[in-house]
C-alpha cells in the first residue's frame, strides 16, 4: 500500500511542474520574443514581452534550454519545481 501511495504522489508531483519567467537581451534588457524553451519533452515560447511558461512532467535536476535566433543557447539545471527563472541571453 505504501508503494502505491508513493507512486501516486510521484505522478502528481511530476505532472504539475511549472517554470516561468522572462527572457531578455543581456546587453539592452529588451524582451526576446519567440524564444524557444525546452525542458525534456515539454516546451514553450516567449510572447512579445519575453514572458514564457512551461508546464509538464519534469523534476529537479532536469535541464532547461533556451534558444533564440541571433543568441547563444542558454542551458540551466532546474533547482526547484515551480521555479521562476528569468534569463538574459547573450547575442552572437
Amino acid at each position: 500500500m505504501k508503494k502505491i501511495f508513493a507512486v501516486f504522489i510521484l505522478i502528481i508531483i511530476t505532472g504539475c511542474s511549472t517554470v516561468q519567467g522572462v527572457i531578455r537581451d543581456k546587453e539592452t534588457g529588451t524582451p526576446v520574443p519567440s524564444a524557444h524553451i525546452a525542458i525534456n519533452r515539454d516546451s514553450g515560447s516567449t510572447d512579445a514581452l519575453g514572458y514564457y511558461k512551461v508546464t509538464g512532467a519534469f523534476t529537479i535536476g532536469d535541464r532547461m534550454m533556451v534558444n533564440a535566433p541571433g543568441y547563444h543557447i542558454y542551458t540551466r539545471t532546474i533547482k526547484n519545481i515551480n521555479e521562476i527563472i528569468d534569463v538574459e541571453l547573450t547575442s552572437k
